[in-house]
């Protein structure tokens, strides 16, 4: 049996703007285990990018708790917290965020060398091996394809060995074929990594590859049946 990850507590998230105060997420309590690939689907506006936001650290609940590895999160330092995303939460973001002065392999590593540590460079290149990127690592982003680009975001994630990656809307920017793929890629790469993923989309084309479906409307989480490919 998988161990459990991530864990949000009773967690719920109100916007308060001039009068106007937006749930953006309700009351919920989800986990996720070792290794699993699950995929949270909701349209523009739903609250699945709060939630992914609340999960990463990146915003702080109204009530409940958040237990990273089955500690609180939320207990934690401004320092603490920072190290804590460095070495535990990947991000995967929907317009690369990648450095266009640095070659693919340059951008994987920027994470690890920006927290003072050495790279190691065999499990670097298997990561990229395994996305199918090996033959970028010396290219810029400029000489990448946007799918080339947003697998060299995947591999910068995974290339820190966090607990959970966190991708919001990885597809966003890519055709519906390199999109099927991207994704096919995560899928996998939690299967080879061990590695818990959660992405955040509004494809739901895209739970066909996922261990688990969560959707999410006004705010309120519900989960969904898995009749995926794998």
């Amino acid at each position: 049996m998988s161990s459990i990850i991530l864990e949000a507590l009773d967690i719920a998230k109100t916007y308060h703007s001039s009068a106007v105060a937006v749930e953006a997420l309700k009351p919920c309590t989800l986990s996720f285990s070792e290794g699993e690939f699950t995929v949270i689907v909701g349209k523009s506006g739903s609250g699945k990018s709060t939630l992914l936001n609340l999960l990463g650290t990146l915003d702080v609940p109204d009530q409940g708790d958040i237990l990273l590895q089955g500690k609180s999160v939320l207990k934690l330092s401004d320092n603490a917290l920072s190290r804590l995303r460095r070495r535990k939460v990947g991000f995967v973001h929907q317009d690369y965020s990648l450095f266009p002065e640095y070659t693919a392999y340059e951008n994987i590593i920027m994470p690890i060398r920006l927290d003072d540590r050495k790279e190691e460079e065999e499990t670097i290149l298997g990561i990229m091996k395994t996305l199918g990127i090996e033959d970028c690592k010396d290219k810029f982003p400029g000489e990448m394809s946007g799918g080339q680009q947003q697998r060299t975001a995947i591999a910068r994630a995974l290339a820190i060995r966090p607990a959970v990656i966190l991708a919001d809307e990885p597809t966003g920017n890519l055709d519906a074929a390199t999109s099927r793929e991207v994704i096919r890629l995560l899928s996998r790469a939690s299967r080879v990594y061990s590695q818990t993923i959660i992405m955040a989309t509004h494809d739901r084309q895209s739970a066909d590859y996922a261990d688990r479906v969560l959707s999410i409307r006004d705010g309120v989480v519900k989960e969904m049946a898995v009749t995926g490919q794998g």
